[in-house]
């Protein structure tokens, strides 16, 4: 890798390191008061009632009281493709994922025209940029998981949760999809965050996060998802990473 890009990711990780920081050091200076935030309305697109019959599935109840639960039936698939953008702070930062039996590979599209190139294995964690001659590799584990290199949002910190910290939950519709939702507020920062999880197959299609003003500061959207492409599974030596089922 040139010395430039290795400049370039060492200044990215500053930079992005010293943004968190200044973040949590910012918000703990707000006395957060429960009745000072009035939360956002969920957007529904006909909000099916509990319990009835959608596409062969027979949907339970969901309340802030059991969709921890309920989460813990969905099952992500194995292999699959999507599109995602995700909105931070005025910044927005464009990823194309594909999946393959647990290995990840990512396309990011950073502000400013860089483009970033990330595959996730269970022990192995491949970083370039595109022109790049070889890639970053740590080895073994990968600290941070596939999702945080995502800059998405999980429902498993949904399943984290005290039960009486979520707020909210129930079924409805959000991107044309029926959806689990899911309101709490961070235990860390105090911000409200929503997730809306698809039912068809288990992951999180969209996110909101507003501080304890009301302003968004986080945004998550993903697109409809596709067959993963082995393409993006290739190192910039020629070498292929997918793995076998």
């Amino acid at each position: 890798m040139s010395t430039k890009r290795m400049l370039g990711i060492a200044i990215f990780g500053v930079v992005f390191i010293a943004a968190v920081i200044g973040l949590m050091m910012l918000t703990s200076y707000f006395q957060l008061d429960d009745g000072a935030f009035e939360l956002p309305e969920t957007p529904t697109e006909d909000p099916p009632a509990s319990a009835e019959t959608h596409d062969g599935l027979s949907l339970v109840e969901v309340t802030p009281e059991t969709v921890q639960e309920v989460i813990k039936t969905l099952y992500r698939p194995e292999s699959y493709s999507r599109d995602i953008i995700v909105e931070i702070g005025g910044a927005r930062v464009d990823v194309s994922v594909s999946v393959i039996y647990g290995v990840t590979a990512l396309r990011n599209s950073m502000p400013g025209g860089m483009v970033r190139r990330v595959i996730v294995t269970a022990d192995t964690l491949y970083i370039w940029y595109e022109g790049d001659d070889m890639p970053r590799i740590s080895r073994p584990g990968v600290g941070r998981g596939a999702d945080e290199w995502q800059m998405i949002v999980t429902y498993e910190d949904v399943l984290e949760l005290a039960p009486g910290d979520i707020i909210e939950a129930g079924f409805t519709r959000h991107l044309g999809e029926l959806c689990i939702y899911a309101v709490y507020r961070s235990p860390l920062l105090g911000y409200f965050r929503r997730y809306y999880i698809s039912v068809i197959d288990g992951l999180v299609i969209g996110a909101t996060e507003h501080d304890e003003t009301g302003a968004l500061v986080y945004q998550m959207t993903a697109g409809p998802t596709g067959g993963a492409d082995p393409t993006k599974f290739i190192l910039p030596d020629g070498a292929s990473v997918i793995p076998q089922p």
